[in-house]
């Protein structure tokens, strides 16, 4: 059974932000409550392409708070999904990251692929952090908190997202898939050990089966599915609708705040004061949330 849906909305059938934010005193990664979500956070944004020998993927980006005086720091993979090169998922990445993630947001080797593809980014990025932690000439040398990882991807991404976890058990600390589509491919979803997040778009034209596979997902571990009401498939790359884009990154800020930050005031945005206001205002047609 689904909660907090009573509560909130019945489930359904079933700026691009680049460069500097901010003042100049960076947010204490470790205590970052006083932060709106919504917003960007404090920290300026550098960035370098990432090594390209890596099989993962085609081409990588990796953006990191500028002061890395508090590292080691949090740190999570994104891809867009078909088509989608890299650029068009920065503003995400750039949000994450002006909140003090460290972000490697990559292209697959073929963007006109399937899934697998996708989980092979994953597993590429995935190892990637842990190169980049470790190799000598690497700006973050040292500074990837490796048992904070996270996986993210969108549409066929999200599908990736979804294959890799289902492969990684527990070493990713958590999962995020935004819109996610698998096609044909089947997940055995008692595989996943770790915690959830899935968002999907109500009008979605494309990848609508987001519910279908959050009502797959294991019992036993903590997840959550929100369903954005009036939004698009195609609000989750580019330019487009900030508005939305607005909404989508808030959650994903509020998931890695606690899984990988351990900032349990942000459970706030799914069951508490911020979410109560975010339902008052209309932005999901389906939402739950299960720790």
């Amino acid at each position: 059974m689904y909660k907090n849906i009573a509560r909130t909305l019945p489930l359904a059938a079933a700026v691009l932000l680049q460069g500097c934010f901010g003042g100049s005193d960076p947010v204490d990664p470790n205590d970052p409550t006083a932060q709106d979500l919504t917003n960007p956070g404090s920290y300026e944004i550098c960035s370098y392409d990432a090594e390209l020998d890596n099989e993962g993927y085609a081409s990588a980006r990796m953006s990191y708070p500028c002061d890395l005086s508090g590292g080691p720091l949090p740190a999570t993979t994104l891809t867009g999904g078909f088509t989608n090169t890299k650029e068009q998922m920065y503003w995400l990445a750039d949000h994450l990251t002006s909140h003090g993630y460290v972000v490697l947001t990559m292209t697959p080797n073929n963007t006109l692929g399937v899934p697998p593809g996708w989980r092979d980014a994953q597993l590429g990025g995935f190892a990637e952090l842990a190169d980049e932690n470790a190799r000598s000439n690497s700006p973050l040398k040292g500074k990837i908190d490796l048992s904070k990882r996270n996986i993210m991807g969108f549409s066929m991404g999200g599908g990736g997202v979804i294959l890799a976890a289902e492969e990684m058990g527990d070493a990713p600390t958590s999962a995020i898939a935004l819109a996610p589509w698998l096609g044909a491919y089947n997940v055995d979803y008692s595989a996943i050990e770790v915690p959830m997040l899935m968002l999907g778009a109500e009008n979605d034209e494309l990848a609508y089966y987001t519910e279908d596979y959050y009502s797959q997902l294991p019992a036993d571990i903590e997840k959550g599915v929100a369903i954005y009401a009036g939004a698009s498939h195609f609000d989750w790359f580019g330019q487009n609708n900030q508005d939305e884009k607005a909404k989508f990154r808030t959650l994903v800020t509020a998931f890695l705040e606690v899984q990988l930050k351990g900032n349990t005031d942000a459970y706030s945005y799914f069951d508490g004061a911020e979410h109560d206001q975010h339902v008052t205002d209309g932005w999901f047609s389906a939402y739950d949330y299960q720790k």
